[in-house]
C-alpha cells in the first residue's frame, strides 16, 4: 500500500490534501485517489482500467514506490488530470 499526502491549494484559503492508496498485491488490485480530510474516494481504478493506466505509462510501479515528494506530487497531479479528463471528455488520457 502506498499512502501519500499531497496538498493542492485552491485560491488562498482552501487546501486540499490527497492520498494515493495503492493495493497492488491484493487478489483484486486497485488504486485510489482519496481526499484526505473527508476520506472521500475521488476515483478508484481496478481491473482493466488500472492495467490501462500502467500500460499507457501514465503511472508506473517505480513512481508508486518512490519516496521523492516531487515524483509523488507529479503522480497525484497526473491522476487528478486523468479524473478530470474522464469526467469532462468521457474518455481516458491514454485513449486517442
Amino acid at each position: 500500500m502506498l499512502f501519500y499526502n499531497n496538498t493542492i491549494t485552491e485560491g488562498e484559503s482552501r487546501m486540499i490534501h490527497y492520498m494515493v492508496n495503492a493495493w497492488l498485491d491484493k487478489r483484486q488490485p486497485h488504486l485510489e485517489l482519496v481526499e484526505q480530510n473527508s476520506g472521500q474516494v475521488v476515483r478508484r481504478w481496478q481491473g482493466r482500467r488500472l492495467q490501462e493506466l500502467f500500460n499507457s505509462g501514465l503511472i508506473s510501479y517505480q513512481e508508486l514506490q518512490t519516496s521523492s515528494q516531487t515524483q509523488l506530487k507529479k503522480l497525484v497531479k497526473a491522476l487528478i488530470l486523468e479524473v478530470t479528463c474522464e469526467e469532462l471528455c468521457g474518455r481516458c488520457l491514454y485513449q486517442s
